[in-house]
């Protein structure tokens, strides 16, 4: 009876409202609104609704906005997906989100979009085939990216170019032994080096940097000879490159390129290619590129890289183009390399490094054997009174060694900071046992620092943002010839401002006894020395210089202070 009651408690609510509105919803007026009477339709009560048109919805016109024109489709898509100006057969979400699919009449919008269409923008009208089709085929329509041209899209740089450069700005001033402090030389050298980095793809770059020095003090400096006058402004070509890649296997680097080898901190016997050796004791590496041809194949999988150079450094024909070999191991933490190199006229090279962590030490050595070396090499006692000069032999015939050996530790000082201390020997085949040579050497041209004696030794510490010093940097280190016992200590201080700029000082110490790192040079003078007495070949003037005396007080403070800049 109560069930009763509610059924016809429900028909008496229903039954007025179907009267107000034959096909609409009073309660969808209430959450929707009105609909506007110009916009009512008289669809058949079979309808169900009130629309726009006889398949829209009118709540959906106020949630989503009026479906316009599209008759077939559903009017909140027009308006979430935009409109249907596409053929009757499609679909108008698909327009908006893919693009309009213009004449294509029987296809898919979004394929014209996606894959591209004809060469008239149209898809043909026949019916599909029910073979699959492959993405090579895609591929051959034009309708699918292979997957070398995704890669090359992907590696497309938006910033192709890059410009940059350096400036160090420095000022270095030696005190003698002997002298007036306010006479003692200052000598200023300068760098500016700008550069061009051209990166099209991740697969193609080139590399252009030039370098200018110049002295602000353009001051007579103290030489052996006479006078020397440095001054003025240089440029040089430091770098010109071209490097890409052979089917992603093999690196090919052209033309003018910097390159080190070697596991040593202070010498580098097996360091082939550069024409200078490298001062480890300079803040910045000056050396400028060597002109090579580089072939690098990389084997990541197993550890493995391969070198070829042809080193095209001052040759005028092919038969005097040089090259070298070099190929690297890893084996875990432990890092091997073999090199060779060799060109006309020239001493043949074989060496090869090792540096490898063992309990808390990082070990690393390095050697090599040069056969053939064509300079001369002297022996026997030099005078100017009566005139006494060393003989010249060759050596071409010995396999001439050099080896460098070195450890390496690391001190925790607190949770984030450590110093680091270590030390380095170096045997020099290639050097003299006799220290009365040094002052012939300087003149022929041989005096080479840290490469003269036999036997070196050297010791370092370091500490990089030591405390609350974060942008710190210290740096001790000193140098001994075991050969003639000579002496230089050696501290430098850095530190970063101003995010790009980097101020470095140094304080160096020359002791011990008077040899190469504390080179002193007394030759009395010989008025009756006449050059015709000496050998040919030697620097001009040395015979007039020989004739009133040649001295130099030995080296006993370096202080340098300098500012670089990166941009």
């Amino acid at each position: 009876m109560i069930r009763g009651l509610l059924a016809v408690a429900w028909l008496a609510v229903l039954l007025p409202s179907a009267a107000g509105a034959q096909t609409a919803d009073p309660r969808d007026a209430l959450f929707f609104g009105e609909a506007d009477p110009e916009d009512e339709t008289t669809a058949p009560p079979s309808a169900g609704r009130a629309d726009a048109a006889p398949s829209a919805d009118p709540r959906d016109a106020d949630l989503f906005g009026d479906g316009g024109a599209a008759s077939s489709g559903d009017a909140r898509d027009a308006d979430i997906f935009g409109g249907a100006d596409t053929a009757p057969s499609a679909d108008p979400r698909d327009a908006a989100f893919f693009g309009d699919g213009g004449a294509a009449s029987s296809g898919d919008a979004r394929d014209s979009d996606i894959f591209g269409g004809s060469d008239d923008g149209t898809i043909s009208a026949s019916a599909p085939s029910d073979r699959p089709v492959t993405s090579d085929e895609l591929r051959d329509e034009g309708r699918l990216l292979s997957g070398d041209e995704i890669e090359r899209r992907m590696g497309m740089r938006e910033n192709k170019l890059d410009v940059g450069g350096s400036l160090y700005l420095r000022m270095n001033y030696g005190a003698s032994s002997e002298g007036i402090p306010e006479t003692f030389p200052l000598d200023a050298p300068n760098l500016l080096d700008l550069y061009l980095d051209a990166r099209p793809t991740d697969r193609l770059r080139a590399f252009v940097r030039g370098r200018v020095t110049h002295y602000f003090l353009d001051a007579d400096q103290p030489g052996v000879i006479g006078e020397e006058r440095r001054g003025g402004t240089r440029g040089d070509l430091d770098q010109l490159w071209l490097k890409f890649d052979i089917e992603r296997r093999l690196y090919v680097t052209v033309g003018r390129q910097p390159i080190r080898w070697g596991a040593g901190r202070f010498w580098n016997p097996t360091d082939f290619l550069n024409l200078q050796r490298r001062d480890p004791l300079a803040v910045i590496d000056e050396r400028l590129g060597v002109s090579l041809l580089k072939l690098h194949l990389p084997v990541e999988a197993s550890g493995w890289n391969f070198y070829a150079i042809a080193d095209l450094e001052n040759a005028a024909r092919p038969d005097e183009l040089g090259g070298a070999l070099r190929v690297e191991k890893l084996i875990g933490h432990t890092e091997i390399s073999l090199s060779t190199a060799a060109r006309k006229d020239g001493p043949l090279r074989v060496g090869g490094d090792i540096s490898f962590p063992l309990a808390f030490l990082d070990l690393r050595a390095e050697a090599a054997l040069i056969h053939g070396e064509e300079r001369p090499f002297y022996r026997g006692p030099i005078r100017l009174n009566p005139p006494v000069v060393p003989e010249a032999y060759s050596r071409k015939s010995e396999w001439i060694p050099q080896a460098v050996a070195g450890a390496e530790v690391a001190f925790a000082i607190s949770d984030e900071d450590s110093i680091s201390v270590g030390t380095e020997y170096f045997y020099n085949g290639a050097g003299y046992d006799d220290t009365d040579l040094y002052p012939w050497l300087l003149f022929t041209g041989d005096f080479v620092p840290l490469y003269l004696g036999r036997h070196y030794l050297a010791a370092y510490a370091s500490a990089a943002g030591p405390g609350s010093w974060n942008d710190t940097t210290l740096i001790a280190s000193l140098l001994g010839s075991l050969t003639d016992g000579s002496m230089l200590a050696r501290f430098d201080w850095r530190v970063r401002l101003l995010t790009y700029l980097d101020v470095n000082a140094f304080m160096a110490w020359h002791f011990g006894s008077e040899g190469e790192l504390h080179f002193a040079l007394d030759i009395p003078g010989n008025p009756d020395l006449d050059e015709s007495t000496l050998p040919a070949g030697l620097p001009p003037g040395l015979a007039a210089a020989a004739q009133r005396g040649i001295y130099r007080a030995p080296p006993l403070l370096d202080l340098g202070l300098g500012l670089s800049l990166r941009f």
